[in-house]
């Protein structure tokens, strides 16, 4: 392309969702994935983890496998050939075995000896004419291409053996090349010549041997790969397909009812432990959905009924004060149980005030509190509820002051829920009681000579909008002792119904305990 020519225009990609949740480009009606799928993921994973595996391995096992067992068996011949061994040949006279026949025997039995100990070829090399040995020939015929160029190493560091490798007649062989003196016999100008004993021990079996181990891994690398893909690909598939139907049902929870039927999966891993909390959300949703109508229910009939109720009294009271005599003590009475409509819309709206805050976790404060002090003040405003009832209310302090760490105010909320709701139940000339107590946490028991809570209710009256059924038809919306256990829960302590004997029931609300404050300021001063 020219520069500054314009380029030939291309429709812009188009994105759509494929069917399994992949992304999908449409260049003039192809598709082209942009996302490899899970089980293609899983098992590419597979294939690259094992193929790298088995590369480590090979490269860690097989490359250095032949040099190791080369020195192993270098140094095996150099234990092998001590100086005991080399003492055999200094005690020949090796100057005499041109001329004697004897000598010959004798240098060729320690040869064939030594050879047979030790599995390998050997050779006595020099030249009995030259001191010191300056060629390097053998002193019995061999019928070899070795060139013994190791030899000519040894014959110039005269004492030290030289070991090494090398290749004759096509074969790989560790050497051995060890110098020693004997006696040059009685023609030669001294008594010592050196000679060079030569020993060539095949290694070729090593090499066979990591052939056979290199085509030993080789096959069990392709048959663990074979078995890393048989296994991995229906597993990758499995997986797959129990996500999808995962995936389907969460769909259709979001788009429909909480009634959809779920999957079961009862496979103990990480798909199962997210089906099974699927499950569990759609049984907390199906309950609130529970809740929620049985809300609606309840509070569009505790509020027409109140509603209604105070729109037709103060009709009756408007018509009472439009009458020529007014009927003073009938319009007293609509006007009190108006009043009586009045409190109920407003616990009603209390209640449903306190619930918001509660699913919208407000903060709660955490601070000292005083039960005492908090009790009595919440009791002083249920004095004229219990003088109209003539129902007795008293405190039990046991004479020390009882100090708690919560919200003051959702404390007070907690005691004016269990008070209003044992003095609706309360008959008349009963007795209602607060008692204080600390034992390690700090507590506050209402109790109430009621009706009581029978044992099937005693598990379900903190439920959000469960009405008790043994009330005579006093029973609030069922807020009340839900919005307590949860504030209470909130604070870190705890709502619950005691065990009784009699009739009544029993609720105790244990907080954690604070010190007091002045005994606190003591230790802090001390």
């Amino acid at each position: 392309m020219a520069s500054g020519s314009t380029p030939p225009w291309s429709p812009p990609p188009e994105q759509h969702d494929a069917p399994g949740g992949d992304r999908w480009l449409h260049w003039f009606g192809w598709p082209v994935s942009t996302a490899l799928g899970l089980r293609s993921r899983i098992v590419g994973v597979v294939i690259v983890t094992t193929v790298g595996t088995l590369a480590v391995a090979a490269l860690a096992l097989l490359g250095p496998l032949e040099n190791s067992l080369r020195h192993a068996e270098q140094t095996t011949l150099r234990r092998e050939l001590s100086r005991h061994t080399i003492d055999a040949f200094t005690r020949l006279n090796l100057g005499n075995v041109a001329t004697s026949f004897a000598e010959q025997n004798a240098l060729a039995s320690a040869q064939t000896n030594l050879q047979n100990r030790i599995s390998a070829t050997v050779t006595v090399l020099g030249d009995p004419q030259t001191p010191y040995g300056t060629g390097a020939t053998p002193l019995l015929p061999r019928d070899s291409d070795d060139n013994y160029s190791d030899v000519a190493v040894a014959f110039r560091r005269k004492t030290k053996p030289y070991y090494s490798f090398g290749t004759i007649d096509g074969r790989t062989y560790v050497r051995a090349a060890i110098p020693f003196v004997s006696d040059a016999g009685p023609h030669s100008d001294s008594r010592e010549i050196l000679y060079v004993l030569a020993v060539r021990k095949s290694v070729d079996q090593i090499t066979a041997a990591v052939a056979v181990v290199r085509r030993a891994f080789i096959t069990a690398a392709l048959a663990g790969l074979a078995l890393s893909l048989i296994l991995g690909i229906p597993l990758a598939a499995t997986l797959v397909r129990r996500l999808r139907r995962l995936r389907e049902a969460a769909l259709a929870l979001t788009h429909e009812t909480p009634g959809v039927e779920l999957p079961v999966d009862r496979a103990r891993d990480e798909v199962g432990d997210l089906a099974r909390t699927l499950a569990v959300m759609q049984q907390r949703l199906r309950e609130q959905e529970e809740a929620r109508r049985a809300f609606v229910a309840t509070a569009s009939h505790e509020l027409r009924t109140p509603l209604t109720s105070l729109d037709g009294m103060l009709e009756l009271l408007d018509d009472d004060l439009q009458a020529d005599h007014p009927d003073v003590q009938d319009a007293r009475a609509l006007l009190a149980r108006a009043r009586a409509q009045s409190r109920r819309l407003g616990r009603l709206a209390a209640d449903l005030l306190d619930l918001s805050r509660l699913d919208a976790r407000v903060e709660l404060r955490s601070e000292p509190v005083e039960l005492g002090e908090l009790s009595r003040a919440v009791m002083a405003e249920f004095e004229l509820g219990t003088a109209e009832k003539a129902v007795g209310l008293r405190l039990e302090d046991h004479g020390a002051a009882v100090w708690a760490l919560g919200d003051p105010g959702s404390i007070a909320r907690i005691l004016r829920i269990l008070l209003d709701n044992a003095l609706r139940i309360s008959p008349a000339r009963s007795q209602l009681s607060i008692e204080l107590a600390r034992d390690g946490v700090a507590s506050v028991t209402v109790t109430d000579e009621g009706p009581g809570v029978p044992e099937d209710e005693r598990d379900q009256i903190f439920r959000r909008f469960h009405r008790g059924r043994d009330t005579q038809g006093k029973a609030g919306f069922g807020l009340g002792l839900a919005i307590g256990r949860e504030l209470a829960q909130r604070m870190g302590g705890e709502l619950r119904l005691e065990p009784t004997a009699g009739p009544g029931a029993s609720f105790t609300l244990e907080l954690p305990a604070a010190p007091s404050p002045a005994r606190a300021l003591s230790s802090a001063r001390s």
